[in-house]
């Protein structure tokens, strides 16, 4: 039985040791592949089957779909809307990775991680114009790995969201 036992000991130091010697989200990429989920998409809109992410929208943006969150419409353009949304990315998420292209300046997509385990979210934003100058918002984040997030994405998305109308 003791010989088991150093036989588990040893094993679990090996895969800690791994783990942080390759590297904690590198780890995660090796197990679960690409941690970048993609964008959501609002033609054929789905939630994640597990209770680990968090949606908000602006009225009649995501229809047939069940919405943490109605958000207002923002009196600013879309590009506009997305910088304010980089901009509050880069002060509230310490681990985070822009991963779309930039292409489309009323996208962005990031990755963020945990700052302990480097657990990955993919976090995604849609602004739409509305007419008269109004742009609406989607916003979803989840988790790619887990059945709880212990509400982290929401928080995540309330902190950006508090910070658009600064």
């Amino acid at each position: 039985m003791l010989t088991i036992l150093i036989a588990f000991a040893a094993l679990v130091a090996i895969l800690v040791a791994f783990f942080l010697v390759y590297g904690r989200a590198e780890t995660w990429r090796l197990v679960a592949g690409d941690p970048d989920l993609g964008q959501f998409d609002r033609s054929a809109p789905a939630r994640s089957e597990q209770p680990n992410d968090a949606l908000f929208c602006t009225p009649g943006l995501c229809e047939g779909v069940p919405v943490d969150r109605e958000l207002p419409e923002y009196a600013m353009p879309p590009g506009e809307l997305i910088e304010r949304i980089v901009a509050a990315m880069d002060e509230i998420a310490p681990v985070a990775e822009r991963v779309d292209d930039g292409g489309d300046p009323a996208q962005a997509r990031f990755v963020t991680y945990t700052e302990a385990l480097r657990f990955p979210d993919t976090n995604s934003f849609e602004a739409i114009p509305l007419g008269d100058g109004r742009t609406g918002l989607v916003a979803y984040a989840r988790a790619q790995l887990g059945k709880s997030d212990v509400g982290n994405n929401r928080k995540r998305l309330e902190a950006i969201v508090s910070r658009i109308d600064r």
